[in-house]
């Protein structure tokens, strides 16, 4: 009986040792993949903050309504209705 025991109890630590021993050389990894797991979330984060800008962009470009403003935007061009607002320095505009 007492020499069962030990055998349980040796073949228990040699199974124990052996997973310590999995886990000692599994830890490592584990912490790399999660780094890189963190660094490929902080990616998509900045990705679809960018596809978010890039989609509005998009709309706005293509949205009927806001033709005119565009073509002001891209084009530098103005309304003709709407009147070119110039500033003079008023330093240079008394000493001539």
């Amino acid at each position: 009986m007492a020499l069962e025991t030990t055998v349980k109890i040796g073949v228990n630590i040699a199974i124990s040792t052996a997973a310590i021993s999995a886990l000692v050389q599994l830890l490592p990894y584990h912490w790399t993949q999660q780094e890189k797991l963190r660094a490929v979330r902080t990616e998509v984060n900045q990705m679809e903050a960018r596809v978010g800008n890039l989609q509005t962009e998009f709309s706005l470009n293509f949205d009927p309504r806001q033709t005119k403003r565009n073509m002001q935007l891209q084009g530098y061009r103005f309304d003709p209705n709407q009147r070119q607002v110039v500033i003079k320095d008023m330093e240079k505009g008394d000493s001539e």
